[in-house]
């Protein structure tokens, strides 16, 4: 009897540590469960996370990627008024003030401008006309900005190429013509286009490529002078290779 006592008090504790046990394992389980959930939360939330801040980085590499174009675009800007300007202070330094020579087929002109075109210009801004005497500077330079600079391409090629076809532009009108004569294989037209563009590309891509351009432009530039140097005109022909060869020491031209 006492034997059996014995056997019974051994399977009850028995059953109770395996009861017990049982019990952790299904709380340890519930936990682990729960914590697993947990993890594959928080792993979401890492995930998003981090899809949030790749988003993000690429937002801000796209703005820094179109601020640098913004900057490109304004930096090519300035440099072009920068040479505009440059170009305006050599052509005005030769153009002079009022002039009403007889031999000067443009008739009356003051700061290069002649009488014909300022009435233009005055037309065009809506405004009286008036004596180009009396043509401030603020005009000429929109005349010189729009009508030689811009309208001829010059703006659209690189310094030195720009000042020496806007000053032969304004000096006889051929600026962009003699540039294309002097690059070759292009239909003169005297506009900028892309055939004039590749093509001017592909001549500074060369060694010494502007260099030896330049030196031919010149070249015809003074050829034209001597050509058109003559009878009455001859007077002028000093004038006109001095400006020529003073432009070419200015730009470093060999």
């Amino acid at each position: 009897m006492v034997i059996l006592k014995k056997h019974k008090l051994k399977f009850i504790f028995t059953s109770y540590f395996f009861l017990n046990s049982l019990f952790s394992f299904f709380i340890i389980h519930q936990t682990v469960a729960q914590n697993s959930e947990q993890i594959q939360v928080d792993l979401k939330t890492i995930q998003q996370a981090f899809q949030s801040q790749s988003k993000a980085s690429k937002a801000v590499e796209q703005d820094m990627k179109e601020l640098k174009n913004n900057y490109k675009k304004l930096n090519d800007l300035l440099n072009k008024e920068v040479s505009f300007e440059e170009g305006l202070k050599f052509a005005l330094a030769f153009e002079g003030g009022l002039s009403d020579d007889e031999g000067d087929t443009g008739g009356l002109t003051n700061l290069g401008i002649t009488h014909t075109e300022y009435d233009e210009y005055r037309a065009s801004k809506g405004l009286s006309r008036r004596s180009v005497a009396d043509i401030s500077l603020v005009e000429a330079t929109d005349i010189y900005r729009n009508k030689y600079w811009l309208a001829s391409g010059c703006a659209d090629t690189p310094r030195r190429v720009a000042i020496s076809c806007f000053d032969w532009q304004v000096n006889s009108g051929r600026g962009m013509s003699l540039l294309q004569q002097t690059l070759g294989g292009l239909s003169v037209d005297g506009i900028f286009g892309p055939e004039t563009s590749n093509e001017l590309n592909s001549w500074l891509a060369k060694a010494a490529g502007e260099d030896r351009l330049l030196h031919n432009y010149f070249e015809r530039r003074e050829n034209l002078y001597r050509h058109w140097g003559v009878g009455s005109q001859r007077k002028f022909l000093h004038g006109w290779l001095r400006r020529a060869k003073a432009l070419k020491k200015y730009l470093h031209v060999p």
